[in-house]
């Protein structure tokens, strides 16, 4: 007869059989890109997305995951900016990605046409980043939302505006966006974490609070993105946010 896997091995095969659809997947995305096939490429994008819907794995290999999923991600992004900038601008591919099939793989892509807009017309930037930090609110599952709004995180890292309010264009926004856009993005993030250790059996507790507890990192991001905002004088602060990080 033969043994039964040990949880580890169980969670190394779930992991292996993930990470090979994500690279079968990637390759397929890549190709289509090369020649020019974007709808192609979008579907392969989203079948290597689904991946990340799994709630079968540990913290510890989702984030593993999550980790090559996104940088796969890359590649496509880096392809529209390229296209966008050219001028070969895509129809509605904001509205387009809008139409893929389940609500994970939509959001990340979302997340990722976003930036391509956000970097190419900045004018899109205060309505897009309000738009996603609310549509990311669709996932409600602790841990794929928790590293959802990681990746919204990372990618508007370095197009957060950062102009104080009496200098900042309305379109582009200014710092108090960003701040409302951190502070909205943590109290979601807060929630998520908080409600993972209501999951699963009582037998577990000890072992999910140590997952949740290296999981709290992935919170704290937010608090190190408010601390590089330039714009946030210290009077700001104390009536801005802090109140919110107290909440």
């Amino acid at each position: 007869m033969t043994p039964l896997p040990s949880p580890s091995e169980e969670q190394d095969r779930l992991l292996e059989e993930a990470s090979h659809i994500v690279k079968t997947q990637s390759l397929q995305m890549k190709r289509c890109l090369d020649s020019d096939k974007l709808m192609d490429a979008l579907k392969h994008a989203s079948t290597m997305l689904s991946e990340l819907r799994t709630s079968l794995l540990s913290p510890k290999n989702y984030y593993e995951l999550y980790m090559a999923v996104t940088d796969e991600l890359r590649q496509l992004e880096l392809y529209l900016v390229d296209e966008f900038q050219r001028g070969r601008k895509v129809p509605d591919l904001y509205e387009l990605v809008q139409y893929a099939g389940n609500i994970v793989p939509r959001l990340y892509l979302l997340i990722t046409v976003a930036l391509v807009y956000i970097k190419t017309n900045s004018s899109l930037k205060r309505d897009l980043l309000k738009d996603l930090v609310e549509m990311c609110r669709g996932v409600q599952h602790p841990l794929r939302g928790l590293f959802l709004r990681n990746y919204l995180l990372q990618c508007t890292r370095n197009v957060l505006p950062d102009t104080p309010e009496d200098e900042g264009d309305q379109a582009e926004g200014t710092v108090r966006d960003s701040v409302d856009f951190i502070l909205m993005n943590f109290a979601e993030m807060n929630k998520l974490w908080v409600r993972m250790q209501h999951q699963g059996h009582s037998r577990d507790k000890e072992r999910r609070e140590r997952e949740r507890e290296e999981l709290r990192i992935l919170v704290g991001t937010n608090l190190v993105r408010l601390s590089e905002l330039e714009s946030v004088t210290r009077d700001k602060y104390k009536k801005l946010v802090l109140p919110g990080i107290l909440e």
